[in-house]
């Protein structure tokens, strides 16, 4: 989201097949930073500064904490090569990775199964907001 819009919301089938959540949420992860950097280049080439870090919001709290300890033990050379490129995202202050419960996950309106006044809540932020947008201030 740019200033409360929504810009993009990616979802695709992985190239890779994991066997562990860990790993494929790793891989979700570089996917998603490597779209932030490119809407950071993207918004940079229009002449719009960008003030602060991108926030990058995960469910699964195991891959959000390996994020900040650079000494977790990896097996695989794509979940190495995954796990050091984010690593390297939140050093340099590009983006920052968050923890956010399932329950108010509004990524997961579009990949499980859910009625109306279920989705409704987390749905309505996103599509209808009040306010002008150009008033939003650095959080």
């Amino acid at each position: 989201m740019v200033t409360q819009t929504p810009t993009e919301w990616y979802s695709k089938k992985q190239a890779t097949m994991e066997t562990a959540t860990y790993r494929s949420e790793l891989v979700a992860a570089r996917t998603c930073m490597e779209k932030v950097i490119d809407l950071h280049l993207t918004l940079h080439y229009l002449g719009v500064p960008i003030q602060a870090k991108s926030y990058v919001f995960g469910d699964n709290k195991t891959v959000l904490e390996s994020g900040t300890r650079p000494q977790s033990k990896l097996h695989k050379r794509h979940t190495t090569l995954s796990f050091h490129q984010v690593r390297e995202a939140i050093v340099a202050k590009i983006i920052g990775f968050y923890h956010i419960i399932r329950e108010i996950n509004p990524t997961d309106i579009f990949s499980k199964h859910w009625g109306y006044t279920q989705v409704w809540t987390m749905l309505q932020p996103l599509l209808l907001w009040q306010g002008d947008t150009l008033s939003i201030t650095k959080g």
